[in-house]
């Protein structure tokens, strides 16, 4: 049995064992406390970081969203101020945009617009264009050409250093954000956020973000400047397309798709019905297979006239006469044809004119060439009769016996009447050339001056020795006339049939009427007219080729033909060389 000193012992052992333990386990419990702590200081800094790559990557995923959305709206059909007004709520969602504007600035100018303002202080009052360059915070970001914060403090010290002096707007803010835009290379405006609450502080990261934004804004705004000088580019030509005096059509598929104003007033159509016809509509018939053929070839790429006339129909009916010249080109992205149109109505009628007024005037110097030679002819010769009958009266009036001294008087006499005869009809010519010949119509008795007429020849060619006739079978016989016409036409006609008539030769005049109208009929068997000849006969100073020695000035059957017109009748003629002619004439 053990004794007390051991057992003492062996307590004492178990009580250092104890002892031991014990130690052991604080050490334990201390190692293991501190373990835990360690564990749960990482897991609270991995619980940190965690949600630190969370927030970036929400902020990572909303700038992508925004950027996408942004480019979104820059494609849609939005107007200017609605694509910068949907920057506007998408910038909200990356940082404090309450109050925002956006300012473009002309360097040449030094001029801005602010095609975007909202301020929860000024309103819209500050959005306007043509605004001068001064001295204020956009200026300021203008000219340093980098991003600003601006706070309270800073802008006292920009403004106590003349850097800022001529601030617009509320300038009561809490922090002030502006970053440039770049557009087309250069520095073109600034984007700029702000706000008044005494919390509102901008960063850097902040000014990092709204530089990304205002990147991908002054991209659209190149967009939508290049789109509105695109458009004002549109709007300046389509202005002078549409007062153009020259007309303007496009051409596609056989129809106009498009015409100006001065096409409408060319072709004498509205443009609605021009639109809804082939473009064919209005061509005269007679130029259609050329018009189809030379627009057909164009199409197919050949050579063709650059320009060429045609005619069209106006809605009233009118022919006038234009030009074109085409050219293809594209329209809505297909083949057409680009047309432009003038009206050369009244430059081919001035020219006609003016080669009618040579013609005439070759005319007219031929006339006078002819009308000398013939008045040099015609008046000789009874000059020379007058002459020598006066000479002959000079000196041997006293011992010419009663009757040859009658017949040498009166030799004077037929020469001054014949004279007398051949300047009328000169002043009758240049009447009628002046279109100054008279019709003065009155009521005539026709069968006593057909009568008058038909004494008055028989007097005038008694040595011709012609059997002339009247038969008046016109009734009733009076009517409203010119006399003096008349007298003009029927007594050249009288006067011819004897002159071209075979001594002893028959003459008739034959008057009937029917239906209203007289007819005047003087046939004669003398030497007749060449059938060649006929359609110059009512010419001034035409001679037929085969009237030999006969004299004549060639003036009696123009003066004839005009004084028909006058009356509104006509004159037809007839002939046979060498049996005789008939002339007609129907008032």
């Amino acid at each position: 049995m053990p004794s007390d000193a051991d057992l003492q012992r062996q307590l004492k052992q178990l009580q250092e064992q104890y002892q031991a333990l014990l130690a052991d386990y604080r050490d334990l419990q201390l190692e293991k406390q501190k373990q835990e702590t360690s564990a749960t200081l990482w897991l609270e800094q991995r619980t940190r970081e965690l949600q630190a790559e969370a927030r970036e990557q929400k902020k990572a995923e909303t700038l992508q969203r925004v950027f996408y959305r942004i480019a979104e709206r820059a494609a849609a059909d939005l107007s200017f101020y609605d694509f910068l007004q949907s920057v506007h709520g998408l910038l909200g969602e990356l940082l404090y945009a309450k109050n925002c504007y956006v300012c473009l600035y002309d360097a040449q100018k030094q001029r801005k617009d602010f095609p975007y303002y909202v301020d929860e202080r000024d309103g819209d009052t500050l959005q306007r264009s043509n605004v001068p360059y001064r001295r204020g915070l956009t200026e300021f970001v203008l000219s340093t050409g980098r991003p600003q914060i601006i706070d309270a403090a800073r802008l006292k010290l920009l403004e106590a250093g003349g850097q800022v002096t001529e601030g617009s707007g509320d300038m009561t803010f809490s922090s002030w954000l502006g970053v440039p835009m770049h557009i087309r290379g250069a520095i073109g405006g600034v984007l700029a956020v702000q706000g008044y609450e005494p919390g509102v502080a901008y960063s850097d990261t902040d000014a990092d973000i709204l530089s990304f934004v205002a990147n991908h804004v002054s991209s659209a705004i190149e967009r939508y400047q290049a789109l509105d000088e695109l458009r004002k580019s549109e709007e300046r030509y389509r202005t002078v397309i549409e007062n153009v005096g020259v007309g303007v059509v496009v051409v596609q598929d056989d129809r106009m798709v498009f015409v100006n104003p001065s096409l409408e007033r060319i072709v004498g159509h509205p443009r609605e019905y021009l639109l809804s016809q082939p473009y064919t509509a209005t061509v005269h018939p007679e130029d259609l297979p050329v018009m189809r053929e030379r627009h057909e070839r164009r199409l197919r790429g050949d050579e063709v006239d650059s320009m060429y006339g045609f005619r069209v129909i106006t809605q009233s009916g009118e022919v006038r006469s234009l030009e074109l010249s085409a050219v293809k080109i594209e329209w809505g992205k297909r083949e057409a044809t680009l047309i432009f149109v003038v009206d050369a109505t009244a430059r081919l009628q001035a020219e006609l004119t003016q080669r009618q007024t040579l013609q005439r005037q070759t005319e007219l110097n031929d006339m006078k060439s002819r009308f000398i030679s013939v008045a040099s002819h015609e008046f000789r010769t009874p000059l020379a009769f007058i002459l020598s009958s006066a000479e002959l009266l000079k000196h041997y009036g006293d011992r010419l016996p009663e009757p040859e001294k009658a017949d040498v008087i009166a030799t004077i006499e037929t020469g001054v009447r014949r004279m007398t005869q051949m300047l009328d009809r000169v002043l009758l010519l240049g009447k009628v050339e002046a279109q100054m010949l008279e019709f003065q119509p009155a009521q005539v008795n026709l069968q006593v001056l057909c009568q008058d007429l038909v004494e008055d020849a028989r007097i005038q060619h008694s040595e011709a020795g012609c059997e002339l006739a009247l038969e008046f079978e016109a009734w009733p016989a009076t009517g409203l006339f010119d006399e003096k016409l008349l007298r003009h036409i029927f007594g050249n006609l009288l006067s011819n049939a004897i002159k071209y008539s075979q001594q002893g030769g028959k003459i008739l005049f034959r008057v009937s009427s029917s239906e209203g109208r007289v007819a005047f009929e003087v046939s004669d068997q003398g030497i007749g007219i060449p059938a060649e000849e006929l359609p110059h006969l009512f010419e001034w100073f035409h001679r037929a080729s085969n009237v030999g020695e006969i004299q004549g000035t060639g003036l009696g059957l123009a003066i004839v033909k005009n004084s028909v017109d006058l009356h509104g009748g006509r004159i037809e003629v007839a002939s046979v060389v060498g049996q005789g002619t008939r002339f007609t004439v129907t008032i």
